[in-house]
């Protein structure tokens, strides 16, 4: 069966920047898996983009990049997991970041298992890896 991997903004950042590890990552996974990304981590890679010294040209290779994945967007079993996850990380004070919550909750409910760096944040949401 195909792995169906969700891509965080810090590891896609990296893949415009040209790191060797993302790019390798990347050339071994696209014929083997379904690549994706949310709608959340595409608001993150503009708002990189437009904060960014060299805005024009991440703007252009966010474009190149989005034909080669899906988009995954919010639906309405995401924001129950979403609400579901952090009352529970609330409880035992280990909350995290909203848009973290949402990339995990959505990559979760979607079937997707998530590629990131940020493994503080993500590994606290149980079943995304």
């Amino acid at each position: 069966m195909e792995a169906k991997i969700c891509i965080d903004t810090d590891f896609l950042a990296n893949l415009l920047r040209g790191r060797k590890d993302e790019i390798d990552f990347i050339k071994s996974q696209e014929t083997k898996a379904e690549l994706s990304t949310t709608y959340v981590n595409l608001f993150e890679l503009y708002y990189w983009a437009f904060k960014s010294m060299e805005r024009e040209n991440n703007l252009a290779a966010i474009s190149a990049l989005l034909p080669k994945l899906n988009l995954l967007n919010f639906s309405d079993e995401a924001a129950k997991k979403a609400g579901e996850v952090l009352a529970k990380l609330e409880r035992e004070g280990k909350p995290i970041d909203f848009r973290d919550l949402f990339i995990g909750a959505i990559a979760l409910t979607s079937g997707y298992s998530i590629k990131t760096k940020n493994l503080k944040h993500f590994n606290r949401i149980e079943g995304n890896f």
